[in-house]
């Protein structure tokens, strides 16, 4: 197995010093690998754990080290890794994936001598009624909660719900492509009564809400990378999600033509509670 920890700061320590935990009580292979990728030359982390042969250090841009990881076969090839590459993405970076997802596609579309493709960032302005909602003004990033509680850092996200003591009945992976497809998020039973009480949205079932959802045409896809509990209480993102979604881009940009020229996909970070949303443009030029 290898992580690709992003960030030796803080989260970094307590997430890598998980999966290491994980590794000396033999829930992971001795041969694990936490390649950790950091701005800083001596991040914390390097400090903490820099003696361990575990443990690799990398000074880059976690966009820049992504792009040519995921790009470098010697590193990252879908046929010969699997899911044994994952990656561990910090909770203060929520859309690094949306970045990567959009530089890679031009990438690949021009390394493959298709040069005329444009991926532009917009944001996602559908209201989807769940307990929190915020967008950004500066990126138009859509953060949502189906959550109208304070969750713990380290949820694991169980199926019985610590806040409602009952089953978890909501996942905003389903909500979001339902949502793009034009169902309204439905709303949550066993969390009813905790959201009533505050006061709080709880999605809609409603004929008029349904009206609110993007038109069919607007969207032609939905990409979602989902950040799930993987061992110790740390979430991670297997790379080989990140390489199919390039890849479906990839040939949505293809199918385009002077008909339809343009062409929209959402794109969340989600967990089972939380996320982020955004959307990519995918422009031709004749």
């Amino acid at each position: 197995m290898r992580f690709v920890v992003i960030g030796g700061g803080c989260y970094g320590i307590y997430h890598s010093g998980q999966l290491y935990k994980a590794i000396q009580k033999g829930k992971l292979p001795a041969s694990s690998r936490l390649i950790m990728v950091d701005r800083n030359a001596e991040p914390p982390a390097r400090a903490k754990f820099g003696q361990s042969p575990n443990f690799t250090f990398v000074q880059a841009d976690w966009h820049d080290y992504l792009i040519q990881f995921m790009g470098d076969p010697s590193r990252f090839d879908p046929a010969r890794d699997g899911e044994t590459v994952q990656i561990v993405p910090p909770p203060y970076a929520p859309h690094l994936f949306f970045e990567w997802l959009r530089a890679a596609t031009v990438q690949a579309l021009q390394e493959r001598g298709w040069p005329n493709f444009q991926a532009e960032r917009e944001g996602f302005d559908y209201p989807m009624r769940t307990p929190y909602e915020y967008i950004d003004p500066k990126n138009g990033n859509h953060f949502l909660s189906r959550a109208g509680w304070t969750c713990p850092a380290t949820c694991i996200e169980p199926r019985v719900c610590p806040a409602v003591k009952d089953v978890r009945d909501w996942d905003l992976d389903a909500d979001l492509r339902g949502f793009v497809a034009g169902q309204p998020v439905k709303p949550s039973v066993s969390a009813g009564p905790t959201l009533a009480q505050a006061g709080l949205a709880n999605g809609s079932d409603s004929v008029t809400t349904a009206l609110e959802t993007p038109p069919p045409e607007r969207f032609g896809g939905v990409e979602t990378f989902k950040c799930h509990h993987f061992m110790y209480g740390i979430g991670t993102v297997p790379a080989l999600r990140l390489y199919e979604a390039r890849e479906r881009l990839v040939g949505l940009a293809r199918g385009l033509d002077e008909t339809r020229p343009e062409t929209r996909v959402a794109v969340g970070t989600v967990s089972h509670c939380h996320g982020v949303v955004a959307t990519i443009l995918l422009k031709r030029t004749f």
